[in-house]
């Protein structure tokens, strides 16, 4: 055969080279390990390739024969299996005289009857033979053709003699040709090549039981043996000769996928030698079980052994029992993953066509590529994401295809014998869900169960959590939160994930069906969340997690490790409180009304005090007075002509006690020198103050930091939030402060409900989910009166969750400020309206529950001031921020507040802030409310 064929049949080893993978490491004279020798001095220019082949083949059946300095010194680093593979493909480099060891000249001599005592061989045309056939330092004595086969074995030697058909050949060797004859016809029938010609067949070998000492457990194919051709090698096992022919000839098919052109040495070592031999390998086995287990699926009339026939599903457990390696993980030649892999070639077959399998193998051809890239290609147009995500899926069913569901199941029959195999292995065994299952974590989760889970995923790898309901619970909302979900053709790498909802087996009910049949498979939503509504027994919800990246090199995929991991959260439910809710009627009482002009006198009068400010909350201290907390403030003296200087000093945050028409200013600092009560942590950032609370003789207020951002009239962004703890001894001094709940980018704090008012002992907190208009509150809650203490809680409609992220907006169109309060067994919230920007509106609403429900809307007030036909008639100035004061306030009257500004920031004599005082202060007016 001509030197450009023999190459053609190893050209799988130059494609690979054009992958770019990682380079080797390990420096090629030592990649059979430190005691080989011969591979050794042939890299160092100091034996032929001839040689190479000669004495690396004798080392492995005949030691003894390699000259001295060149024998092993110690085992080989990996399989004597690879070394061979790596010989004979090197030996399509050596000259004719030198590839007989491999392939040796058969004599052409007549049959003759064996001796009497031997066999009773005269009966088995097969072993009359005059002198045996030698290879690989061992002697065969019979062999047969079948098809554009010859397979060589022996009787006496390991194979033995009954039973035997009338023909005196024995059963085994008959069912193994029958299986080749079966095999070779089925394969062609599926549009597979093989080079087919009578006078140069292809052998098969029976009894290759050892190499260097070393047993052979699984049968290979060498690239170049018997006749130059893809050769099999099979260990001495009667008992499977109909089963390891049909899968080891799929491998012959393979070989002939290989295009022609020139070996590469550096190919060939990278290959066999390094580690990326199981880039190729694990689908090379993977793809012989599925075929295997064609010939008898398509074959069902010549079944010798039904256990036979089922060795294909041998190894389903190895693979499923770690379903988050590595799609292609290669666990060593003969390793039971790649063989249990079969279940890819097969699931794919199903959803892509019966071609599937070769048109990879035709694209590692064509496109010299490695089988994931094959892999990838044959399934152009399809979305690959989803397809590994449903593999998964499938492969945790077990069962058949589902209707609407197709691509979640198999169609193949055999999916009860994968599930009996699988049985056997750790953490596959059957629990309350059901039947034996791929690997997975599992857990009884409570309602309020809150906890982060999640796993490592290698490429193509999938992660399975089965969380199940409490008997006897609430129904609830189970809530999983984590990565997106990748649109198909995504970037990746990326997570696919989904949840699948069913009840335990032998438990399905008309609404939930008992695995292995879905309820439903649920995506993601935008936000990476999934919610299981009516969560209860006996229903389960897995999470299926599956990486959808691959990596084309075995070796890298199986190192490159990736975290994810998911919010679950069982929801609290919502505990609804029966009211007559009723809306209110509320008209306005007094403008101008106490202690407006109070703070107006003051504002005049002081030398260093309070003489404008917003937000306006309020307090009542034990002793009976009022504490006001005050974000923006200003302090004095004002100019004689009632004006403000451009000097007067601004701070973030202040209070003002009141004390009958007495106020005094609480600041930090020193008068001469003053500071906010938080001051700025430095020169971009700044506190202003949310509402507070007092509790005997503690106060606790929320701060807001802002940072500077952007410009304009408005150039800042929320930050972070804190609640300081006061001591009402010393109110110039925070005790301490602790960080709140910041990451939803939620301003907590627009209005604070205290436990000692809400009716159930939770103290809830309001914020905003802020915008230009139609501003949404969102609801918190904690256990007791201290903010420090406790998780917070955070309304949705399904319920309480401890996620900040997962709280949910509510009402729409109310301010950055607001208030809550009880009024006559139901709870008012007064705010601004933002429906429009700076809308002059005050409304008001009411609820049963001091969270969401708010309805009723009742028009309270428009403020005369903004805009340019307001009041001032100036279209920088604004009213915002309304709110109750419910220590001022009764069932029947409400004292309520609002801020008014000006968006003319400017630090002039002109600028609207300090031209005109009144602007910059409170507005006060009580309403009457029935």
């Amino acid at each position: 055969m001509k030197r450009a064929a023999l190459a053609g049949l190893f050209a799988l080893l130059l494609p690979l080279v054009l992958v770019s993978p990682p380079a080797y490491s390990a420096p090629r004279s030592a990649g059979f390990g430190a005691g080989e020798r011969i591979v050794r001095a042939y890299t160092d220019g100091d034996l032929s390739v001839d040689d190479l082949v000669r004495y690396g083949v004798a080392s492995l059946t005949a030691p003894e024969s390699v000259p001295a300095d060149l024998r092993p010194t110690g085992p080989l680093s990996m399989d004597p299996e690879r070394y061979l593979v790596y010989l004979s493909a090197m030996s399509a480099k050596a000259s004719p005289a030198a590839r007989e060891v491999l392939s040796p000249a058969q004599a052409q001599v007549a049959p003759v009857r064996l001796r009497a005592g031997t066999l009773a061989a005269a009966a088995n045309p097969d072993c009359a033979r005059s002198q045996p056939y030698r290879y690989l330092n061992k002697d065969y004595r019979c062999w047969a053709n079948v098809d554009n086969f010859v397979v060589f074995y022996n009787v006496t030697g390991g194979v033995p003699p009954t039973p035997v058909e009338s023909n005196g050949r024995p059963t085994a060797v008959q069912n193994m040709l029958d299986g080749v004859a079966i095999a070779a016809t089925t394969y062609r029938s599926m549009g597979y090549d093989i080079t087919n010609n009578a006078s140069v067949p292809h052998g098969i070998f029976l009894g290759v039981d050892s190499l260097a000492g070393r047993p052979v457990d699984v049968p290979f194919v060498l690239p170049i043996g018997y006749n130059a051709m893809p050769t099999v090698l099979m260990p001495s096992d009667p008992v499977d000769y109909d089963y390891w022919p049909r899968h080891e000839l799929f491998h012959v098919f393979q070989y002939s996928y290989w295009d022609t052109g020139e070996v590469a040495e550096d190919a060939v070592w990278e290959f066999v030698a390094s580690d990326r031999f199981g880039s190729m390998n694990w689908w090379m086995e993977s793809t012989a079980e599925w075929a295997a287990h064609q010939t008898y699926v398509k074959n069902p009339s010549h079944v010798p052994d039904p256990d036979q026939r089922d060795m294909y599903a041998r190894s389903v457990g190895a693979f499923l029992s770690d379903p988050g390696s590595a799609l292609n993980a290669w666990d060593g030649l003969g390793g039971s993953r790649s063989y249990g892999a079969f279940l890819l070639p097969l699931y794919l077959t199903e959803q892509a066509g019966a071609n599937f399998v070769r048109t990879t193998w035709e694209r590692i051809r064509s496109a010299g590529a490695l089988p994931i890239e094959a892999i990838k290609s044959a399934l152009a147009g399809r979305d690959l994401n989803w397809l590994l995500h449903a593999f998964a899926i499938a492969n945790y069913r077990l069962a058949g295809q589902q209707s609407l569901m197709e691509t979640m199941g198999y169609k193949d029959p055999d999916v009860a014998l994968w599930r009996r195999n699988l049985a056997a292995h750790a953490g596959t065994g059957a629990d309350a869900l059901g039947g034996a299952r791929p690997a997975r974590h599992s857990e009884t989760v409570p309602v309020g169960y809150n906890q982060v889970r999640g796993g490592v995923f290698y490429p193509g790898g999938t992660t399975y959590l089965d969380f199940k309901a409490e008997k006897d619970a609430a129904a609830a909302t189970l809530t999983f939160k984590g990565p997106g979900a990748p649109a198909p053709g995504a970037p990746v790498p990326g997570i696919t994930w989904s949840v699948l909802v069913w009840a335990r087996a032998g438990e399905g009910t008309a609404d939930v069906q008992e695995y292995p049949q879905l309820k439903g498979s649920l995506p993601p939503d935008g936000t990476g969340t999934i919610k299981v509504a009516g969560f209860r027994y006996p229903m389960v919800a897995t999470l299926v997690a599956t990486r959808n990246d691959l990596n084309a090199v075995s070796s890298v995929a199986m190192t490159d490790d990736q975290g994810a991991v998911w919010t679950v959260a069982n929801y609290v439910p919502i505990a609804h409180r029966p009211c007559t809710l009723r809306k209110p009627s509320i008209s306005v009482q007094e403008l101008n009304a106490a202690p407006e002009s109070t703070f107006n006198a003051y504002a005049a009068a002081t030398p260093n005090g309070w003489t404008g400010g917003d937000s306006t909350y309020s307090a009542r201290m034990p002793d009976g007075r009022i504490l006001w907390l005050f974000s923006d403030t200003f302090l004095g003296p004002l100019n004689a002509d009632g004006t403000r200087p451009t000097s007067a000093p601004l701070i973030n945050n202040s209070f003002v006690i009141q004390n009958g028409s007495q106020l005094t200013t609480v600041h930090g600092g020193t008068a001469a020198a003053p500071k906010a009560l938080m001051p700025p942590p430095d020169g971009t950032h700044w506190y202003w103050s949310g509402d507070g609370f007092i509790v005997g003789n503690r106060l606790q207020v929320i701060f807001q930091k802002y940072r500077r951002e952007g410009t304009g009239a408005m150039p800042f962004a929320f930050d972070e939030n804190v609640v300081a703890t006061f001591s009402l001894s010393n109110l110039s001094t925070p005790s301490s402060v602790t960080k709140l709940p910041s990451d939803a980018g939620v301003a907590w704090g627009s209005a604070i409900l205290p436990a000692g008012r809400s009716g159930d002992g939770y103290t809830y907190v309001y914020g905003v989910s802020d915008a230009p208009t139609n501003k949404q509150m969102r609801i918190a809650r904690v256990k007791g009166d201290d903010l420090r203490q406790g998780r917070w809680q955070y309304y949705t409609s399904w319920g309480w969750t401890e996620r900040e992220q997962d709280a949910e907006n509510t009402l729409t169109g109310i301010a950055n400020e607001y208030s809550v309060t009880p009024w006559k067994g139901q709870f008012l919230l007064v705010s601004q309206d933002s429906t429009v920007a700076f809308s002059g509106w005050i409304n008001a609403f009411t609820s049963c529950d001091p969270f969401d429900g708010f309805t009723n809307e009742t028009s309270v007030y428009r403020m005369p001031e903004p805009g340019p036909y307001g009041s001032y008639w100036d279209g920088d100035i604004i009213s915002y921020n309304a709110h109750v004061h419910a220590e001022q306030s009764s069932d029947s009257s409400l004292l309520i507040s609002y801020n008014v500004n000006s968006l003319d920031n400017r630090i002039a004599a002109d600028a609207d802030l300090f031209r005109d005082t009144s602007i910059y202060r409170p507005r006060f007016f009580r309403a009457a409310i029935s």
